[in-house]
């Protein structure tokens, strides 16, 4: 069991009556995978492995993003037993810079789909 996270504002998810929120299962799954995707790899000093090369995923062709973002999650979930990246399709946006990458999990029968700007 974790405790919910809210990405938005950095902090733990509360009730209206300011209790934190308990997740099992398939969100907390989802949350983890979140997490390790988000943080770039190296930068917890407790934790080196933990993270994610994302924040430097080539920009261009599709699939040379595909294949790169792959590997680099694959790498940042390698710890997890249990969860597989089933299926991962970038899409670039050269005037903002920006990648979205959509990626789509498997976890004890179960689809976790997931949206990461890089």
């Amino acid at each position: 069991m974790d405790l919910k996270l809210d990405f938005d504002k950095r902090d733990f998810a509360r009730t209206l009556q300011g209790w934190a929120i308990p997740i099992t299962g398939a969100e907390e799954i989802a949350q983890r995978i979140r997490l390790r995707l988000c943080i770039r790899r190296g930068s917890f000093p407790l934790d080196p492995e933990l993270g994610s090369r994302l924040y430097a995923l080539p920009r261009g062709d599709e699939a040379a993003m595909n294949a790169a973002a792959r590997e680099m999650i694959e790498e940042a979930l390698a710890p997890m037993a249990g969860v597989r990246l089933a299926e991962v399709q970038c899409r670039y946006d050269p005037e903002a810079d920006r990648a979205l990458v959509d990626c789509r999990f498997v976890w004890s029968g179960q689809d976790i789909t997931m949206k990461t700007e890089v």
